[in-house]
């Protein structure tokens, strides 16, 4: 009989197989699969009494928690389907996103409350406190009141409908409900088990935000090999080097801007597995600079890039090294971990084509955009059947990514689309602007915009964050970069911050920095 392809089936595999091994560790509580199990259905239980049927959507708001994470297998156990919410966002934000998916009920973690409860109440929806404290009892004393009792796999599910409906970030308008299918996560997570090396001894620390992209399918993946999930409700530092030590973690997923904070001189220290191998880090986001990758090469990790977009699922791509390509020096092996590399196998077809939809040609220079042909690629926009179809204009999934393709076929984004600086009719990517001045042994983050120019139409401005104790310069940076590339691809302008501005993913949001800069002015190039 065929079963429908839903990564619910990694639930079922890990209940099943290995029901005493650890599937949560959260702080001081530690669950076992079988014990995870019984909360899988206790909420799925719970969710049925409470009206909510097949086709519904319940939205989650919640950090890096047990509770949070137990709502991505029993929300899409009883058919509904769930939306997560991004936990850095205004209530006025949160109305928008829980009136436009049509949510029935909003699973709110209580350090949430105060921005999406009310808003919640005034648009009639049910909201459930989860979380520590008297008011977070209000979801266990509801779990606890279910019945326990196994619900048999849901093989009526069609494998083509959504499991998750994720908003982009929408840095220019109202952000879009991308609509994954249950298909597309099934085969995103078969990806992430397969180039992350997940086994049943593996310990993941969820540092990435489960909320972006479904923590890149990271909420069902670890469980498909019975493997243990670390919970982390804030990302800092320090206790990501707790958890390392700890509870012996040998995989996580984080932006760069995370691996920046693990290399900062204030915090990094250097870690080892208990199997004495290094800690597996799967990154994307955001093109991560050679440096970066040395220094934490250099601590005890291992750094895989992947690349994606939450309308792929989102892993597509992967840095892969050949046995010689892993022998290279440090230096040289980063440079090529930067590069997005492959179109993973299970990806289907990624490829960088130019404005008639051609392929570009192999040599490391012509750029085209990244279009994708995929089990990966989502259903469509909820709600906005006219973004869905410029979204797949030609056959093809469009990205919006800037790319060229090397020699032996590895694609390596030179920016998106919005981020080219056009300086004199010069094309000038953002990225290697970037990757040259995280060279620079003072500065710890770095993102450059296009800004207005009267002669030029716009130039490269640098808005930089330096080490702690570190000084540098503009004079000094501008020698830098022009020491490695063409003088118009020099930034014409330095502004120093703390920390830059960024998503809850932790993306740079390039947006906010140009917009500075542009306030008033409309820019002439797209």
């Amino acid at each position: 009989m065929k079963r429908p392809l839903t990564p619910l089936d990694f639930v079922r595999r890990a209940i099943k197989l290995h029901p005493e091994r650890a599937a949560i560790v959260h702080q001081g509580l530690r669950l076992t699969y079988r014990q995870w199990g019984e909360r899988i259905w206790r909420l799925a239980h719970a969710l049925r009494g409470a009206g909510i049927r097949p086709g519904d959507h319940v939205a989650v708001l919640s950090p890096n928690t047990h509770q949070g994470l137990l709502s991505y297998s029993a929300v899409p156990w009883t058919g509904a389907v769930l939306v997560p919410l991004n936990t850095r966002l205004s209530a006025p934000e949160y109305r928008f996103q829980l009136e436009f998916a049509d949510v029935k009920l909003l699973l709110c973690d209580v350090t949430l409350l105060d921005r999406a409860q009310e808003v919640a109440r005034e648009l009639g929806i049910p909201v459930w406190a989860m979380g520590e404290g008297v008011t977070g009892q209000d979801f266990e004393t509801r779990l606890h009141e279910a019945s326990a009792e196994p619900l048999p796999f849901p093989l009526d599910i069609d494998e083509d409908s959504p499991i998750t409906i994720n908003f982009t970030s929408g840095t220019t308008s109202n952000p879009k409900g991308v609509m994954l299918t249950h298909r597309n996560a099934y085969m995103d997570g078969i990806g992430v088990m397969l180039y992350l090396g997940l086994n049943m001894d593996s310990v993941y620390l969820h540092t990435l935000p489960n909320f972006h992209v479904n923590g890149w399918g990271g909420v069902w993946a670890v469980q498909g090999m019975g493997a243990a999930n670390v919970m982390l409700p804030a990302v800092r530092a320090g206790d990501i080097y707790e958890a390392i030590e700890t509870q012996g973690v040998t995989h996580m997923c984080a932006a760069p801007t995370v691996l920046s904070m693990l290399t900062d001189p204030a915090f990094a220290r250097t870690v080892s597995t208990v199997t004495g191998q290094p800690v597996l880090v799967a990154t994307a986001g955001s093109p991560p600079h050679a440096r970066i990758i040395a220094d934490m090469d250099a601590l005890g990790f291992t750094v895989l890039q992947v690349y994606g977009l939450s309308e792929t699922s989102p892993l597509i791509t992967v840095a892969e090294l050949s046995a010689q390509q892993r022998a290279l020096p440090i230096a040289e092996r980063a440079a090529l971990i930067a590069k997005q590399g492959f179109e993973m196998v299970n990806a289907g077809e990624v490829e960088v084509m130019d404005l008639r939809m051609r392929p570009v040609p192999h040599d490391g220079e012509t750029l085209g955009e990244i279009m994708v042909q995929s089990n990966h690629v989502m259903l469509g926009y909820y709600k906005n059947p006219q973004a869905t179809q410029e979204a797949f204009a030609g056959g093809w999934f469009h990205t919006g990514d800037m790319a060229c393709v090397h020699l032996d076929g590895r694609i390596e984004i030179r920016d998106r689309n919005k981020d080219v600086i056009i300086s004199g009719g010069e094309n000038i990517s953002s990225v290697e602007v970037e990757g040259v001045l995280y060279r620079h042994p003072a500065v710890r983050e770095a993102v450059v915009v296009a800004m207005p120019d009267p002669k030029w139409g716009e130039v490269p401005c640098a808005f930089v964050a330096l080490h702690a104790g570190q000084q540098a310069s503009a004079e000094e940076l501008i020698l830098f970069v022009r020491g490695h590339l063409a003088g118009f691809k020099v930034p014409k302008h330095f502004e120093y911050l703390d920390d830059l501005p960024k998503t809850a993913s932790g993306k740079f949001q390039k947006f906010v920095l140009r917009n500075t800069l542009w306030e008033g002015k409309t820019r002439g190039v797209n």
